[in-house]
């Protein structure tokens, strides 16, 4: 990110706090050992970086805390890394997938820091991370009870934004209602396109992984309403986009901040408050992030507050509409304003247009607007249709194409692929990258290191994220954590860049509510991510110049200075977010059941569907189960009996029942710790049903990503497709693949990926097919749409392998999505496509 700054005034705000020298180094790690502070999943590739001259194979001994050797080597030469200038070797350890804490000693040369191997290696750092923007919103109060430490609390920064004038009178005398934002970095500006960048990537991670972050699972004021906490937060730091288009119908303003910056830090909320401040002359991008924040909030709002995402969706629109109509005006560093905030220079529009008609036309889509299609054209008609590539807040273009493969739409299949493979060559690249560098960072050596380069290591393992979704190719997911092992001190500076995680850990950064409490001793929140190194642009006094790229990074206690490099703003840590779920979410691909679980979450959103003289539940894994018990009762509120122990899966048939028979249900997780409580209790009349032959406009198409039919998985991409002429709702639907189990085994399922969200597909498994199922939150097809991809993947608890050569469904020539009937349909319980066996 580059966030051009009027050197001279700011030089005149930080003239006022201590000056700290500018040669020492942060704290850091003296040894040249370097590892991820942290640790290592199981089955992660484990590389350690050592700094030494050696032009020979250095010894190396994993030892552990006891001291006892566990593994031991001989180090790889690399050489000179150019990004640091330090002359390094690799030792590579990832044999080693034992649990336990352990050293990396080089005789004669050094010992790394003590880590671990095992599982749940940042169990709280998703909701660490999330809190930083409770922590920066701007409006409101800052309650104690909602941050780390009581002496966070504070009043409101700037409730005066509800009535903002513009600057020089650009918009008449009118004003802008900007009030409820968050804080956009170390200052308080608002800037329009810095948090439509931050929001999409947390709807994004909503929006593909939408059981993240459920209601309650934050600490925000929101919590217990009904609405996912990762929602609320970004419908509160979204509130000011609904208030910054003029009434004249001009376009929206760039920018709101003070007419002179900040003191640093602020030591009197009053005194800040009073300061002047204006909305800045107006542009096209910003009003292009007014119509492709709004719009996502709209559609994944819709669920939850209809009310709400109509409100938006048709602020989104007008947004849309005047960007498009008006003549487009560019923001540049030359653009004439006040000096309290950065510029947010750019001097392309195309990227935002297709961006913002990207997330225009996927709402549209799925709240089945009329406009549809043209927002559609719009997208398939920019030269940035299927862009891939780096992205950040002046380089929206790939965000556009994440969101066209991460929602359901009715693009053509073709171009749908063809946006997966550029992924995967991107990612590829990426990684071809990294394994050349000294240290395992996605950033070519040869090349300087721009400002925010941390987040932009975040954002490219966003891409490994995705091409992982789509191949389930291992080298994607452990590049991801080799990421996060230079995150995490594996780097040449040798310390964590994230605040507290790590023994030698980043301590303070440019923000200016932190900074006060951090020189009275309290530290800054965990989970914040600084800027990182950055040699491409250095316009303050703490960041040193004539470095190496990766060493180009302020010295600790330098805060207040050190904006290019130990900033923190919200489009960093908003990767950060996503990242550090995505890896809670998928460790179990790398763990190899090494977990030390304590007792299991109580199983939520339990269902019961009726069958014929059967009921079938599901419910939602709760995080650390290895099993559920299921309890049934002739009456309301018990006693109940069990009737499945140690289920694999969150779902379960429960047979032979009396039709027209009332039964009530409840269900417990356990693990090796114990059993939770149980869960909320529903009840179900089974009742007999006759499946007639298909008919309708549904119909369901295959491919076999798992080719292989013997070995231990199964793995089916499936898709509805709605022909007709209205929408169907999934959750009157069920499909039915059939196989053989071969074996006794207990059957175990995952969804990988799915546009609907996985989160709403439900699986139940009988020892000849598997029943996919839809929640209410699924939505609907709409008349001449599709799911998209539903990508299933089986496997037996003991991964035994399978025989699939004889299975029903099971063709390993159809390796793209094809028309099958042998996979069924049924809605409303009829059957509606292909035939059974």
């Amino acid at each position: 990110m580059k966030k051009p700054r009027r050197f001279l005034l700011l030089l005149a705000c930080v003239l006022t706090v201590p000056m700290f020298q500018t040669t020492a180094f942060a704290d850091f790690d003296a040894s040249p050992v370097r590892v991820n502070q942290i640790g290592y999943l199981p089955s992660a590739d484990k590389i350690a970086t050592i700094v030494s001259t050696s032009s020979v194979p250095l010894n190396w001994e994993l030892r552990t805390s006891s001291g006892t050797l566990a593994a031991s080597g001989k180090t790889t030469v690399y050489g000179r890394d150019a990004a640091s200038g330090d002359q390094v070797h690799h030792a590579d350890f990832s044999t080693v997938t034992a649990a336990g804490t352990y050293t990396l000693r080089i005789p004669g040369t050094g010992n790394s820091v003590p880590f671990v191997i095992g599982a749940n290696l940042y169990p709280d750092l998703p909701k660490e991370a999330m809190n930083y923007f409770y922590f920066h919103r701007m409006g409101v109060d800052i309650e104690a009870q909602y941050v780390p430490n009581s002496a966070f609390a504070r009043k409101a920064l700037h409730p005066g934004d509800e009535a903002v004038k513009c600057f020089n009178n650009w918009c008449g005398t009118g004003v802008m209602n900007a009030r409820y934002s968050w804080a956009d970095a170390g200052d308080f500006g608002i800037y329009p396109v810095n948090q439509a960048i931050s929001a999409w990537t947390l709807l994004n991670a909503y929006e593909r992984y939408p059981q993240a972050f459920p209601d309650s699972s934050l600490a925000i004021p929101e919590r217990a309403n009904g609405i996912p906490d990762i929602l609320d937060e970004v419908k509160f730091g979204s509130t000011f986009m609904k208030g910054i288009l003029p009434a004249n119908g001009g376009l929206a303003t760039h920018k709101i901040h003070n007419n002179n910056w900040s003191g640093f830090p602020v030591t009197d909320m009053n005194a800040e408050n009073a300061m002047t401040r204006t909305a800045q002359p107006p542009s096209t991008n910003a009003t292009y992030a007014v119509a492709r924040n709004l719009s996502q909030l709209a559609r994944t709002m819709a669920p939850y507050d209809s009310a709400y995402a109509t409100e938006v969706w048709t602020i989104a629109k007008t947004a849309w509409t005047r960007a498009e109509s008006n003549p487009v005006v560019l923001y540049t560093d030359q653009t004439q304003d006040a000096d309290g905030g950065g510029d947010y220079g750019d001097l392309q529009t195309s990227d935002d247009r297709y961006a913002a008609a990207a997330e225009m036309y996927l709402t549209a889509y799925t709240l089945n607007d009329a406009n549809a299609a043209t927002y559609r054209t719009a997208v398939t008609g920019s030269k940035h249709y299927k862009e891939v590539g780096d992205f950040g807040w002046a380089d929206v273009a790939p965000t556009g194409t994440l969101s066209l493969l991460s929602v359901a739409n009715d693009l053509p299949a073709g171009d749908l692929a063809d946006m997966k493979q550029r992924v995967a060559a991107l990612a590829d690249n990426w990684l071809g990258v990294m394994n050349n560098e000294g240290y395992p960072v996605p950033l070519p050596g040869s090349n300087p290191y721009w400002w925010g380069s941390n987040s932009s290591i975040l954002n490219r393992m966003i891409f490994w994220a995705y091409a992982f979704d789509a191949t389930k190719d291992l080298k994607y997911l452990k590049g991801m954590h080799r990421g996060m092992d230079y995150l995490m001190g594996n780097n040449a500076m040798r310390l964590s860049y994230i605040t507290g995680y790590g023994e030698y850990h980043e301590t303070d950064l440019h923000d200016r509510l932190a900074w006060g409490p951090y020189q009275a001793g309290i530290p800054y929140p965990k989970g914040w991510l600084a800027g990182g190194p950055n040699s491409d642009l250095i316009n303050d006094q703490a960041t040193p110049t004539g470095r190496p790229a990766a060493k180009s990074y302020a010295a600790k206690n330098t805060a207040p200075q050190a904006w290019c490099t130990k900033e923190n703003t919200i489009n960093w840590n908003g990767p950060l977010v996503w990242v550090a779920q995505y890896l809670k979410n998928t460790e179990s691909y790398l763990t190899g059941g090494t977990a030390n679980p304590v007792v299991p979450a109580v199983p939520a959103d339990l269902t019961a569907a009726s069958g014929n003289a059967q009921v079938t539940l599901t419910w939602t894994a709760a995080d650390g189960a290895s099993g559920y018990n299921v309890k049934r009762s002739a009456t309301a509120g018990g006693p109940y009996t069990t009737v499945k122990t140690n289920a694999a899966v969150p779902s379960y048939t429960d047979t032979g029942l009396v039709n027209d028979t009332m039964y009530y249900y409840v269900v417990s997780a356990v693990n090796a710790a114990g059993e939770s409580a149980n869960s909320a209790q529903v009840s179900a009349k089974p009742q007999g049903t006759v499946i007639p032959n298909p008919t309708g406009s549904l119909k369901v198409q295959y491919r076999a990503v798992d080719t292989n039919p013997t070995d231990s998985q199964i793995v089916p991409t499936l898709n509805i497709v709605n022909t007709g002429s209205s929408p169907v709702s999934l959750n009157t639907l069920k499909l039915r693949y059939y196989f053989s189990k071969d074996g006794s085994a207990t059957m175990n399922s995952w969804v990988d990926w799915a546009a609907i969200g996985a989160a709403n597909i439900q699986r139940t498994f009988t020892d000849t097919y598997v029943e996919i199922s839809f929640t209410a939150a699924a939505g609907s097809i709409p008349a001449g749409g599709q799911t998209g991809d539903i990508q299933l993947r089986m496997a037996k608890s003991d991964w035994s392998g399978f025989n699939e050569s004889n299975d029903y469904s099971f063709d390993a020539t159809k390796t793209q999505l094809t028309d099958w009937d042998k996979v069924t349909l049924y809605q409303n319980g009829q059957l509606v496509w292909g035939v059974e066996p």
